[in-house]
């Protein structure tokens, strides 16, 4: 009556860590596996997850992702039979593939559905169930679960974040204080060939213009441009939401962030060639108007929304009423997930 659960990506942590406490504490056993991609480890580590490592990012063609998608795959096989497990969660393929083979019931969460390309063709077909936020557009077939919330609102719902202060510590900032983030991402997942973010020239002006009006600090997958090494996010990986929270904008390329920041209530603007191509943030942006997207090639435009949010004074306020409606809105999905999972073992 075990749970196995496919974590490759840091954001996989936290989307799972809640679901994993809430299974722990209805004494349900567990057994994760772990990517070494950024600080997936590191989060596992400082929330006291025991895992088992395989695999490791920096694949950066077809051939060298596929060779870690088979190995994983037979590593979850031969999990999934020592540990019994009845179900497998997962937000990759490998999970859904092991889970098929086996006979065993796997739970595929996507938020970005077929607009994440090869990455949901390798996964759909083999998953028992597909979960995905309600707001999603596409009909995935009969195996297709909806729930009223975001991957976000799993560890970022009131219910369980509440932005520690000490945190304004580590970034050497007084309460108050006004302070930014930028998130740069490398672009280097499966489901990122072909597209763009933040261009160099944009990232630069974007640093210059925040850092007129307060401090900046840089949160940047590897390689770290030179330019941004002062300005890096250096406090422990597990207080980012909590910088995220007490910011006073968000700007960069990263789908997730953005996401994150929309529902913590900061405002954020995000440049990506996936602008439009996503149901969760369209439905943040038009619906609740947390969150603005642009094309890369759209700077000026950029600049002028950074400008407004820069010299307001509270860049909160301006997008508080959305973000309460949100909230009653939406669920706490670690709950509905776990509902879900024990419904199914």
């Amino acid at each position: 009556m075990s749970v196995l659960v496919d974590i490759v990506h840091p954001a996989h942590v936290h989307f799972y860590k809640h679901i994993l406490w809430n299974l722990e504490r209805r004494g349900v056993p567990t057994t994760i596996v772990a990517r070494d991609k950024d600080v997936t480890c590191q989060l596992l580590d400082n929330y006291g997850f025991s895992y088992q490592r395989v695999g490791k990012s920096g694949h950066t063609h077809l051939l060298g992702h596929a060779a870690e998608l088979l190995a994983r795959d037979l590593t979850l096989v031969r999990l999934t039979r020592r540990t019994r497990a009845r179900i497998i969660l997962t937000r990759n393929p490998a999970g859904a593939q092991a889970g098929r083979l086996l006979g065993v019931h796997s739970v595929f969460d996507t938020d970005d559905g077929p607009a994440a390309g090869l990455h949901y063709r390798a996964a759909a077909p083999f998953a028992h169930a597909i979960t995905t936020p309600d707001c999603m557009r596409a009909d995935l077939g009969p195996k297709h679960v909806r729930y009223p919330g975001y991957k976000q609102s799993a560890y970022l719902h009131p219910n369980h974040f509440r932005p520690n202060p000490a945190v304004l510590g580590h970034l050497g900032v007084a309460p108050g204080e006004r302070y930014f983030v930028v998130r740069l991402v490398a672009m280097a997942a499966s489901h990122d060939g072909g597209e763009s973010g933040l261009p160099r020239a944009t990232r630069a002006e974007v640093v210059k213009r925040l850092s007129r009006v307060g401090k900046v600090f840089v949160s940047c997958e590897p390689p770290v441009p030179a330019e941004f090494e002062e300005l890096l996010f250096r406090p422990p990986p597990e207080l980012l939401h909590d910088a995220l929270a007490y910011a006073s904008l968000l700007v960069g390329d990263s789908q997730t962030m953005a996401a994150e920041a929309a529902v913590l209530g900061t405002p954020s603007l995000r440049v990506s060639s996936w602008t439009g191509r996503l149901d969760y943030l369209d439905e943040l942006e038009t619906r609740y108007g947390l969150t603005e997207s642009f094309h890369p090639r759209e700077s000026a435009r950029l600049f002028d929304r950074l400008e407004t949010y820069a010299q307001h004074p509270d860049p909160h306020a301006l997008i508080r009423e959305g973000h309460t409606r949100m909230l009653a809105d939406k669920c706490d999905v670690a709950e509905w997930y776990t509902r879900y999972v024990t419904e199914h073992l």
